[in-house]
């Protein structure tokens, strides 16, 4: 088996999921994987390449942009892992990256559907490519809609100091008309905004409507309310990233005009993946009639659909009897009690569907099905096509490659 060198400088669950994408490509192609941890020193790339003899590398280069650089490898093919890559452009490295653009698309449209007359994008506290580009999206569609804006851009002082950048993040808040999008660039930061609206009385998602970005569950489930977040297709990455390996290894990226001895990860090639989609928490879901009963029902919907909840168990919440319950619900929601519960697993069981990594009849029993002849029968109805056959279509496409 050929050996290829994997190292990883981020964040445990996204590195996992990265990983695991990694894995799956190499299963096929039959690469036996050494990951290497890069988080908090630089590796002796040289002393590593002569102990495995690798045929190419992978570098998750989220955690820590610049301690691994193309240089360091030599002639030998490298794809990073990056947090994002400007689509057209020619990097010095074969990237994979996500799509920071349609990651901020995907946020603005969740906070437009609250209809907020402001918005407010937090940004990361250093100039980095990946935040600009979100930034920029906002301020685009900002205009588009004729919604004015602010930017809070934390310093690397208030971003180690939760209290200054809680004042920082209200000052701004205070300024904005109500009620505001706000728009986070990492789940940590959306928390802060959560928490700050807290602190001056504001409503969320009433006065506060908040999207952040990465779908972390210690941080976004652990907010009060719960935190809405895009989430970025990490295994599709890691896939991606074997994938555009592969291609080095076979030359099919030579660097136009390059010399026959050039370095092959200065191919230039960019594959871009777009965000799995938004995991819709409490934190931007209102409903057609503001009522705190039913936004507790949904948001237990959300927690336990896929464990067997009955509709008589949210039923409960509102503390009146169930013909009544489900009157407020659907008056807030739109959708009975019983119907919610069924798109919530059936939105579950799409994202399952999607990643490609589990049987039909595990993801019936893992959202909430007595078998999968109940779910496909579910499935066709309300998608007009059986699972298998939509998984394919949804999975087509799903990476846009830029050279």
């Amino acid at each position: 088996m050929d050996d290829i060198l994997v190292f990883r400088t981020g964040l445990l669950g996204t590195w996992r999921e990265k990983f695991a994408g990694v894995a799956d490509f190499a299963r096929t192609a039959g690469w036996r994987l050494h990951p290497v941890d890069a988080r908090s020193a630089r590796p002796d790339v040289a002393g590593l390449t002569a102990l495995w003899r690798p045929i190419g590398a992978i570098i998750d280069a989220s955690g820590a942009p610049g301690r691994l650089v193309p240089e360091d490898f030599g002639n030998l093919p490298a794809v990073f892992m990056t947090p994002s890559a400007a689509p057209g452009g020619r990097p010095p490295a074969a990237a994979v990256a996500s799509d920071s653009r349609k990651i901020a698309e995907t946020a603005l449209s969740e906070l437009l559907s609250t209809a907020p007359a402001s918005l407010l994008f937090v940004d990361w506290f250093e100039d980095c490519e990946w935040a600009a580009a979100k930034r920029k999206c906002t301020i685009r569609i900002a205009a588009m809609h004729g919604l004015p804006i602010r930017i809070v851009s934390p310093t690397r002082d208030e971003m180690e100091d939760a209290a200054a950048l809680e004042r920082r993040v209200s000052a701004a808040l205070s300024l904005v008309p109500k009620p505001c999008g706000a728009f986070a660039v990492t789940d940590t930061l959306g928390a802060v905004v959560i928490s700050a609206a807290a602190g001056m009385g504001l409503d969320v998602p009433g006065d506060v409507s908040v999207v952040a970005v990465d779908d972390d569950p210690e941080v976004c489930e652990n907010t009060a309310p719960t935190l809405s977040s895009v989430r970025p297709d990490f295994h599709r990455l890691g896939f991606a990233a074997g994938t555009a390996l592969m291609r080095l290894l076979r030359g099919a990226g030579a660097p136009d005009g390059g010399a026959a001895d050039a370095p092959r990860h200065y191919a230039g090639e960019q594959i871009v993946v777009p965000p799995a989609g938004i995991v819709r928490r409490a934190s931007t879901r209102t409903t057609r009639r503001r009522d705190r009963m039913a936004e507790r029902a949904l948001e237990l919907i959300r927690r336990k659909a896929c464990e067997g909840l009955r509709p008589a168990e949210v039923a409960g919440v509102f503390g009146v009897s169930r013909r009544m319950a489900e009157i407020r619900f659907k008056a807030a929601t739109g959708r009975t009690i019983g119907e919610e519960i069924l798109e919530t697993r059936l939105t579950a069981a799409c994202d399952l569907l999607k990643a490609g990594r589990t049987s039909v009849g595990a993801i019936a029993n893992f959202c909430g099905w007595s078998g999968d002849l109940a779910f496909r029968k579910a499935f066709k109805s309300r998608y007009g096509t059986p699972p298998l056959k939509w998984a394919r279509k949804a999975r087509s496409g799903r990476a846009e490659r830029t050279c």
